[in-house]
């Protein structure tokens, strides 16, 4: 079993173009496809079980991805059901929760195993009330625990604050909860905005990434003053990939009329000439994005803290939506490169898009081909090709 939580699977069951649809995920996972075929709709779906995980209510959550709430349940339909396999110390854990969209958006349903055992399971939600019967494993004398929780939120991210651990059963069931819990809010998702990353940037030196890169160069200038090795491995990784010649990376910095400091990263020529942020393609600016994420680790982006689990021994698994895009496909090829290299020291993993065919393959990453079906129905998910081996 995997020292760290790991997600190992993401289903799909009733969620935007998906029905009862399962991707499994790798060390790095490339999720390929045409235009509108519903690869990014794959990636919300972890989106939204990210946010439940974080604690966020259930329309705050939905609001992550693109629409409006009822946008995220299938045509027709007022219900979304998603669910998610993490591998961990413990064993295996999946999680199933089914939210309503039309009416209040509120947990209807929800379900926790570990290896098959049944943990947590729900039965009627009173909607007026916001409220859903829970009942938990406790292996006591008066067996399992039922009470009424808050439905507003996913109850796996209550029990914590709810289950005692007074008997074995319970100590279970609030180590699986944590195992699903800790796996999901170490997620980020980057899906870069170069028309915002063009712009100058303050200098903070506890920048962290946003999910747009809008602050790229903000968090350039703080990795370059702040750690030499980190700093090392993203110039090595902008000379590698680089359709034309760089010898470095780095960051100018003004003093703005406030008086504030700002800063805009580049990348210098063999002429000696620094191309500013400003003046870069946007190819090069999302690659300069997913490089720092991958590079730089949870220390550096934007997200939430992990609970007593240091920054060292935390595992993140990147969201990367069009990982090709303004790219050709040899710049792809060695982004996907270089999440091989990193994902096989066990600190990130990476699920990623790219738009038509799969790049050139690359040993270690696993491909998963995204399609409408021939009638023009629900997106379907071919995963039958296995990761090439890593060498």
């Amino acid at each position: 079993m995997p020292l760290r939580p790991t997600i190992t699977e993401v289903r799909l069951t009733a969620f935007k173009s998906f029905r009862d649809a399962v991707l499994p995920l790798e060390a790095v996972t490339l999720l390929h496809g045409a235009p509108g075929a519903g690869k990014t709709n794959a990636l919300e779906g972890l989106v939204v079980l990210s946010a439940l995980a974080e604690g966020e209510d259930v329309g705050a959550a939905l609001a992550r991805a693109r629409g409006q709430g009822a946008d995220c349940a299938p045509f027709g339909e007022d219900t979304v059901r998603l669910g998610c396999t993490v591998t961990g110390p413990l064993g295996e854990a999946r999680l199933d929760v089914s939210l309503c969209v039309r009416r209040t958006a509120l947990v209807v349903a929800e379900r926790l195993t570990l290896d098959g055992r049944l943990l947590v399971t729900t039965g009627a939600v009173d909607h007026d009330g916001g409220r859903l019967d829970v009942a938990w494993h406790s292996d006591g004398r008066q067996g399992d625990i039922r009470a009424p929780l808050p439905a507003e939120g996913l109850v796996t991210a209550q029990l914590p604050l709810r289950v005692s651990g007074a008997t074995g059963g319970e100590r279970l069931v609030l180590g699986a909860a944590e195992q699903v819990v800790t796996a999901l809010r170490e997620s980020f998702s980057l899906d870069p905005a170069p028309a915002l990353m063009r712009a100058w940037a303050r200098a903070d030196d506890d920048a962290r990434l946003r999910g747009t890169a809008e602050n790229l160069s903000a968090v350039i200038a703080r990795i370059e003053g702040e750690c030499r090795i980190r700093f090392g491995k993203l110039v090595q990784a902008a000379r590698e990939m680089g359709s034309v010649p760089v010898t470095g990376v780095g960051a100018v910095r003004r003093v703005a009329p406030d008086g504030t400091v700002q800063v805009c990263a580049g990348l210098d020529e063999p002429s000696g000439r620094r191309v500013g942020a400003d003046a870069l393609s946007s190819g090069v600016l999302r690659q300069l994005a997913f490089a720092t994420t991958l590079l730089t680790g949870p220390g550096v982006l934007q997200m939430s803290p992990a609970a007593e689990v240091p920054d060292a021994e935390r595992l993140l698994q990147v969201l990367a939506d069009g990982l090709d895009l303004g790219l050709p496909p040899d710049r792809a090829t060695a982004l996907l490169r270089l999440a091989v290299e990193v994902a096989a020291r066990g600190h990130v993993r990476l699920l990623a898009t790219a738009g038509g065919e799969p790049v050139v393959p690359v040993p270690g990453v696993r491909t998963v081909l995204c399609r409408r079906d021939e009638a023009g129905g629900p997106s379907v998910l071919d995963h039958s090709t296995s990761a090439l081996p890593s060498r």
